[in-house]
């Protein structure tokens, strides 16, 4: 298939017609019929849904009345039609491989070709010489190639009969030749059409796999019904220009409930409480200050250090925390004088309050306290770091780093440091930014330790299709979208969290996870201070800049444009680009590719030497997994820049170099996440629901400047921690030849320790691993690496932590409501008792549930979602798939620089669109190891000998760079003439092209008169050119059947 154009490839001299080899073949494929079919008329339906047979001989069966089989039949038929013996095929087929030819054949080379020795002796009693096997039966004697249902030779003769009947064929559906010719939008639309959906619209089916050749799995090809399937779209047949109409999910708004009250808000009261916040934040700094001068900070090395690392605050996102912390503690203020005045009103409100403070916190927002503020110091951003110049440049195809000026209309949306959106407004135990504490009964929520002990144990249940590197891409992408700083001591120290009453006595935002007694490893009480145990935890930094609740700072930037691998602002970049357009790298100390940046200044580095990586992320020497795939993208980098320095030398410059390289980085980031990565994660089903399919030509136009394409906290602090799940104790490292290498590295020995992977070829052997061993499946269940062990000191008995108590009392720190309200917002039914969950999450999680929530409102989100049972061919259930699904339409739609874009200024041209499309996270990796080898196509699935088997790398499609080459002269080449910026030549008689500004585009001409057009050109260049010779019947002499070039002519045809 030629992506995005028609096909170019007909001529007119290639004789059409079935080869007579192929044809005495054809019964091969009756070979994979079940025998009891054979003679029976069954349905679409029993076809779609019965295996074929995988033996190739089939077997004379009691079936058949007569003597004769299909297959004898087929030899008889051979040696009826003088078809070369099965060497001579072998021989054609090796020599267009460039093997050397056999000079003769051995039942020897029969049993290695078929693996079987039953094959050779079946063979051997036949024939006397293993030069005169019949073609078809030494073919069904061979091997299946990989990825393919029959032996090298008959998938060879297929290839070459095929090849002939779309090289000669002038009515081919994809040729460019008038009349016959399909528009663009008509072929796009065939391209799209399937077996499947005709098989629905016949009304055959009614339900079916996508890919009806391919028996259903769970995965990617679950059985749909046929309302799903998309059919043949006519639209682009209708002779009148009729815009249609898209339907899909409409943007969700927070519902708000006016407040009550708010009238009674006066300038004195707003004042009065404006003047008090601004004594409680001096009181809480002096505190602070003073708890630093006692405590100090702990080291960042230390497990707790570690885990503060994920969650580190640049200088920026400090300066909005001081000011964001005056608007909470107003917030607060108001709140408490306004339930003062009415505490005698109480009773009008029942006992609940929390209802009374949410609803008038979230309408704090409106009210202006700005001009009473002036003691608070305004933010002041570090200038130089921004990358950005005011008034937005339009027109520039170059992204910023921080994400300022993609919406012109309000350049802040989406910028790196603003504040997360929202699905649905908060809900804080104060209504304004304490973490929820209370169950809707009144009494306290669970411990998130024992919700993680109970609902997220150790169970370890091995995907069946998906490889490791679905979790270490899914990491890889969430450093790019989110980022949520905490806060830190004076002197940007690290606070220690981890003493139970840290509170009160290291910083006012810690809050530790006590240990529950009776915890099935950590003790509640340590041993050496006797002191309770707990887990560190410290809060988020709020952003938020006005009255209300409190809102969290997202440090990324909100789109999906590389920012783990270039940063979020022009300082970051700074100390990662190189020279020469390249990124910054270290030489292999030994031998091999470059490696990420080196730096002796990393905080948290374990590494004996002192030494580790850093990258656009900070978190990229986290654990050896992910630096390898920041290690894959700093090459990937580099080696587009060589690329485009070899189609554009000299004139473009280095920053030239950088930026496009990157532009075309962040492109294939986008691609292979739409088009390989979100499927597997939500369905199909869902990609579609969501608009998150992408376009296999053209332009995307639904970018929409009125939506808000932020990162919701429900996606950051919930919904994108599946990842978790699928975590296993150990990296794996495989040989070139796929072989497992031990030891593998222990996840909790790597944190930090990048030493070894100093090691020649480790990141080849890493990412071998992550691509060809099974991740977990995407369940409640969780390694106890990072439920026990996450970031452990050995030397320290308990130092680690539980990450998934973390991710609990983080969406509780960001005032995530309830799981019941998202199943709500998603079109679940809102569960009023515990059966209601029963759907969607198995019994037996329900009653564990049961055991420690008192209510079904009170489930946290993170267990609630992490418990469903996944979409019919996705790995979330339905609610995370809604979120996750929300999140990233909002990051296409809300993307003014997305790639697929159509705006004129930003667009890439067509020729370069189609390069990236070919971009597949297989041939990524594949160009960026030390030794390219092969490696299966799909690289999120496990290697599989038909359906994903592992092919040469070199055999993947490329990205052919040369459509960035840009003409130093202006204009075009055009059958060597040099042709300005509009202008039109004709390279042959029946073609003409145009020069545009992204290059020549050519169309066949539609031929009404052909004696005009004898007159107009000589008849030796007529003739030469298939366009002509297609519509004026100039060369159209001779019927008889070719044969396969290289073989016997096939006998004479008469008609």
């Amino acid at each position: 298939m030629v992506f995005g154009k028609h096909y170019n490839g007909y001529s007119s001299s290639i004789r059409s017609g079935i080869y007579n080899e192929v044809a005495v073949t054809l019964p091969s494929f009756l070979t994979m019929l079940p025998v009891d079919m054979m003679n029976e008329s069954v349905s679409a339906e029993v076809l779609i849904s019965t295996p074929a047979l995988q033996k190739t001989y089939l077997p004379v069966d009691r079936e058949y009345n007569d003597e004769w089989t299909p297959i004898a039949l087929a030899i008889q038929r051979g040696r009826d039609h003088g078809i070369p013996a099965y060497h001579e095929a072998v021989n054609l087929c090796e020599a267009r491989l460039g093997l050397a030819k056999h000079q003769s054949i051995t039942f020897d080379d029969i049993e290695n070709v078929s693996g079987s020795p039953e094959a050779r002796r079946n063979l051997e009693s036949i024939y006397m010489d293993a030069a005169d096997i019949d073609l078809i039966a030494g073919a069904l004697s061979e091997r299946p190639a990989l990825g393919t249902v029959f032996g090298p030779t008959l998938s060879c003769l297929l290839a070459l009969q095929f090849a002939n009947l779309r090289n000669a064929d002038r009515f081919w559906y994809e040729n460019d030749i008038p009349p016959s010719s399909l528009s663009l939008e008509q072929l796009q639309a065939v391209r799209r059409s399937s077996l499947a959906g005709l098989m629905c619209a016949a009304g055959v089916v009614t339900q079916s796999q996508p890919k009806a050749f391919i028996r259903e799995d769970p995965y990617l090809n679950f059985r749909q019904t046929c309302d799903q399937i998309s059919g043949l779209d006519l639209s682009s047949w209708k002779s009148e220009d009729d815009s249609t109409s898209t339907e899909g999910f409409e943007d969700i708004e927070p519902i708000t409930t006016p407040a009550p009250f708010l009238d009674e808000l006066n300038p004195d009261l707003i004042n009065a409480a404006v003047e008090r916040a601004k004594e409680s934040l001096s009181e809480r700094r002096r505190f602070e200050y003073e708890a630093w001068l006692e405590r100090g900070g702990i080291d960042a090395k230390s497990p707790d250090g570690t885990a503060a690392s994920f969650s580190k605050a640049n200088r920026n996102a400090l300066h909005i925390a001081n000011s964001s912390l005056f608007y909470e503690l107003a917030s607060n203020e108001i709140l408490n004088t306004l339930h003062s005045i009415h505490r005698r009103k109480r009773q009008a409100f029942g006992n609940n309050l929390g209802v009374f403070r949410d609803d008038f916190a979230n309408s704090l927002q409106s009210i202006d306290v700005n001009l009473l503020t002036g003691s608070i110091s305004p933010i002041t951003l570090e200038p130089q770091c921004e990358d950005f110049t005011i008034p937005c440049d339009a027109t520039t195809p170059f992204r910023s780093l921080s994400g300022h000026c993609n919406n012109l209309r309000n350049p802040e949306l989406g910028k790196s440091l603003t504040t997360f959106a929202r699905l649905l407004p908060p809900v804080y135990e104060d209504g304004v930014s304490r973490p929820r504490q209370t169950s809707i009964t009144g009494s306290p929520l669970p411990n998130p330790r024992t919700i993680s002990a109970l609902i997220h144990p150790d169970i370890s249940n091995l995907h069946t299709r998906y490889a490791l590197i679905v979790m270490q891409y899914a990491q890889f992408l969430d450093h790019d979208l989110t980022m949520t700083p905490i806060h830190k001591g004076f002197q940007e120290s690290i606070p220690s969290c981890r003493p139970c009453d840290s509170p009160r006595t290291v910083h006012p935002e810690c809050n530790p996870i006590p240990i529950p007694a009776g915890d099935h490893y950590y003790p509640e009480i340590n041993v050496t201070s006797g002191e309770r145990l707990c887990f560190p935890f410290m809060r988020s930094l709020p952003g938020q800049q006005s009255l209300g609740p409190r809102e969290q700072i997202n440090q990324n930037t909100a789109f999906l444009d590389a920012s783990q691998i270039y940063g979020e602002n022009s300082c970051v970049c700074t100390k990662l680009k190189g020279f020469a357009g390249r990124m910054n790298s270290t030489q292999h100390p030994i031998r091999g590719k470059e490696l990420l940046p080196q730096s002796p200044h990393h905080p948290e580095c374990k590494s004996p030497s002192g030494m580790c990586f850093i990258a656009g992320d900070g978190r990229a020497s986290e654990q050896p997994g992910l630096t390898a795939i920041h290690t894959t993208f700093l090459r990937e980098h580099n080696r587009i820049v060589e690329g485009l320095r070899g189609v554009n030398p000299p004139h473009w410059n280095n920053e030239q170099l950088f930026n496009h390289a990157r532009r075309i980085v962040v492109a294939q980031n986008q691609h292979l996440t739409f088009n390989e990565f979100l499927p597997r994660i939500l369905s199909w089903n869902a990609v579609n629901l969501y608009g998150l399919k992408l376009l296999p030509q053209g332009y995307y136009k639904e970018y929409n400047p009125n939506c808000n394409p932020g990162i919701v906290s429900e996606f950051a602090a919930a919904a994108f921690r599946i990842g978790h799940s699928l975590l296993r104790p150990h990296i794996p490292r495989l040989s070139i030849n796929h072989q497992p290498i031990d030891p593998p590295l222990l996840l909790r020995d790597g944190f930090f320790k990048m030493d070894a992977l100093l090691a020649p070829g480790i990141m080849d052997e890493i990412m071998r691993g992550l691509v060809a061993t099974p991740m977990e499946t995407l369940d409640q269940f969780i390694t106890g690496e990072v439920t026990n062990h996450l970031f452990e000191d050995r030397r320290i008995p308990f130092s680690g932590i539980d990450l998934v108590s973390l991710n609990v009392q983080r969406a509780r720190d960001h005032g995530i409501p309830s799981y019941n309200n998202y199943r709500a917002l998603c079109n679940l039914k809102r569960a009023q008792t515990w059966d209601d969950l029963s759907r969607e999450i198995p019994p037996e999680v329900i009653a564990r549930f049961k055991r420690i929530y008192a209510s079904v409102d009170d489930i946290d989100l993170f267990p609630g979602g992490m418990s469903e049972r996944p979409l019919q061919g996705g790995l979330v259930g339905p609610t995370f798939a809604c979120i996750i699904g929300i999140q990233f339409r909002q990051l296409r739609k809300c993307d003014r620089f997305w790639y697929e874009t159509d705006d004129p200024n930003l667009r890439f041209t067509e020729a370069q669109l189609n390069e990236i499309r070919k971009t597949t996270l297989a041939k990524i990796i594949c160009e960026n190891m030390e030794i390219t080898g092969d490696m299966q196509r799909a690289a999120f699935d496990l290697p599989s000998n038909f359906l994903n088997p592992r092919v040469p790398c070199h055999t993947m499609p490329q990205i052919d760079l040369s459509a960035w080459r840009e003409n130093v002269v202006v204009g075009c080449q055009i059958s060597g003439r040099q042709i300005g910026v509009g202008q039109s030549a004709f390279p042959s008689p029946c073609t003409s092209c145009i020069c545009t500004n992204e290059g020549t585009q050519c169309a066949s001409l539609r031929i009404t008169d052909c004696n005009q057009l004898a007159r107009e050109w000589s008849r030796e260049a007529i003739l030469a050119d298939d366009v002509c010779s297609a519509q004026c019947g100039l060369v159209l002499q001779g019927n008889q059947a070719p044969g396969i070039p290289g073989l016997s002519p096939p006998p004479s045809r008469t008609i």
